[in-house]
């Protein structure tokens, strides 16, 4: 399975960020620090996101410790493509004016968004 299949819900994030920060973890480690979920449902996730080629494992003294199996980076990008596809047909302007209506601006993020295209538009020139 690659990224490109992989769906995950708002808790199974909040793991990876977990693991993507601190791995590799146990799956106590993560129950300590998530005291909103039981370590029983830290489980029972580490299990499904095995189960999605999400999360691997390493033994290390008896112990299971969990890790990521794909880079942060390349999961949110495939989520943002897969997202992009399915509520804007693939198109960036649309998402971005969208997102633009909805949160305002501040002057600061308008420039950087602004410096970001520009720089973008160079680069398409080389």
């Amino acid at each position: 399975m690659d990224t490109d299949d992989l769906q995950l819900s708002g808790s199974e994030w909040d793991l990876m960020k977990i693991l993507w920060d601190k791995n590799p973890v146990t799956a106590n480690q993560i129950a300590e620090l998530t005291p909103q979920w039981h370590p029983k449902t830290v489980r029972t996730m580490l299990i499904r996101l095995q189960k999605k080629g999400a999360v691997g494992y390493e033994v290390i003294d008896g112990i299971q410790h969990f890790k990521p199996v794909y880079e942060r980076e390349h999961c949110e990008s495939s989520a943002t493509q897969s997202f992009m596809q399915r509520v804007f047909d693939g198109a960036l302007t649309p998402m971005i004016a969208h997102f633009t209506r909805q949160q305002k601006l501040t002057n600061e993020e308008k420039q950087a968004l602004i410096a970001l295209l520009q720089d973008e538009n160079h680069q398409g020139e080389k």
